[in-house]
């Protein structure tokens, strides 16, 4: 058995669930003291070298093997890759890892059951409704550029690590339409002193208020870590109570007149055959807003957020129930065993960039490598081996690269153990 790898589990850790990090995070962070100091108001880091690792146990909780089944589950679907805010046009998420793209997996908790269970934990507990996303970024890459977001966001540390700055608050507290570097850059202008700088590393918290101007990148090693996401945005009263006035409009029985003019364009009540003068119009808003008003209260605008929390958590639970059925689950773990195909032999010298693999009819297709690839592809052979025991010092990286291979058709993957006489070619699953 080879040492532990990134993203590898030890023979010595027993597995976390997603309660179980839920708990822990509800334990040591989340109490009065967080949500007085620290919830929308600063950004805190809870660094685990000094207080301990028991506040994020996903590294317990959460493998390569789970993310490459999460992968393969969101691909075509939520899955993107991304370097320095362009997307990859390779043709796999596993060529776009090896060439420096960032894996991001939006609403990851439908993909994976440890996310699933740590979100719904939450947001029972504290914050109505959590969703997540994943975030791998191999070494020396960023994923995206700095930016504000508009949404209160936890990230916990996995494997790897990442080094993070945080900037001041432009807009405090922003709406959705007041996000900075999503589609530009953020202007020089807006950027101001540094307020937070600091690598984050396993079972590491970093807790970022919706608002504040962060970026992260990647040096030597590879990085991945959770973002659990709360919306806050859509949570806070100016946006409730516009959705009480949207559904006040569709539901209010109004007089024909103010139903047409709610259902009308600017440009229909103004220059259209209909158009109205600007007192008409001003008469019949006021009336309007005076029926809607009439029907404001906070208690109808609470009643009415609870009814939207239920729906988005039922489609949340429908949405896990519907992709974990399916079974999705990655062709190559590290509890397979996979060799070179019959006939084909390797050539890669030692931190070489190219291998070359020679077929039995002469024929060699080249395939540029990553240096840290040349020492796993190396040591494949025509005898089965198990991929746990594969050098590479990173275990995602390493199902990636056999990934690689097995698109290429130059390996042959085992789905069952040694001792049974089943076995797979490069395309088929059982």
């Amino acid at each position: 058995m080879g040492t532990k790898t990134c993203g590898d589990p030890g023979a010595e850790i027993s597995r976390s669930s997603g309660a179980d990090v839920a708990e822990g995070l509800c334990q040591d962070i989340f109490d009065d003291h967080f949500f007085q100091e620290y919830w929308e108001r600063r950004p805190l880091h809870y660094c685990s070298a000094d207080k301990g690792s028991s506040a994020n146990r996903l590294p317990e909780a959460l493998f390569a093997d789970d993310l490459a089944a999460a992968i393969d589950s969101a691909a075509g679907m939520n899955l993107k890759m991304f370097r320095s805010n362009e997307m990859s046009d390779l043709k796999s998420p596993w060529h776009s890892y090896l060439a420096g793209f960032s894996m991001v997996i939006n609403q990851a908790d439908r993909h994976h059951k440890v996310l699933f269970d740590l979100c719904k934990g939450l947001a029972n507990r504290h914050f109505h409704h959590v969703f997540a996303v994943v975030y791998l970024t191999p070494p020396g890459s960023q994923a995206v550029r700095v930016h504000t977001d508009d949404q209160d966001v936890i990230l916990l540390q996995v494997w790897g690590s990442k080094h993070w700055t945080l900037y001041n608050a432009p807009t405090h507290l922003p709406y959705t339409e007041e996000m900075l570097g999503k589609e530009q850059a953020v202007p020089e202008n807006l950027i101001g002193k540094k307020e937070m700088d600091f690598t984050i590393h396993p079972h590491d918290v970093l807790y970022i208020p919706r608002g504040h101007l962060h970026e992260a990148a990647t040096s030597s090693e590879p990085s991945l870590h959770i973002t659990l996401t709360v919306p806050t945005s859509d949570f806070c009263w100016g946006v409730q109570m516009v959705k009480h006035l949207n559904t006040h409009l569709r539901n209010e029985p109004f007089r024909p007149d103010l139903r047409s003019l709610c259902q009308a364009s600017l440009a229909q009540c103004l220059t259209g055959p209909a158009q109205h003068s600007e007192e008409e119009l001003d008469s019949q808003i006021q009336e309007v807003l005076s029926t809607w008003t009439s029907s404001l209260s906070a208690k109808a605008v609470l009643n009415a957020f609870e009814h939207r929390m239920d729906k988005a958590n039922f489609g949340q639970e429908q949405q896990f129930a519907r992709l974990s059925g399916e079974g999705s689950m990655a062709l190559i773990t590290r509890n397979r065993r996979v060799r070179l195909m019959h006939g084909i032999v390797c050539l890669c010298e030692e931190g070489s960039e190219e291998a070359i693999f020679a077929r039995p009819d002469g024929r060699c297709m080249k395939m540029k490598i990553t240096i840290s690839a040349s020492k796993l592809i190396r040591s494949l052979t025509a005898t089965p081996q198990w991929v746990r025991d594969l050098p590479c010092t990173d275990g995602f990286e390493r199902l990636c690269i056999l990934h690689v291979l097995l698109d290429a058709g130059v390996i042959q993957v085992f789905l069952h153990g040694p001792e049974e006489s089943l076995e797979t070619n490069e395309h088929s699953k059982q």
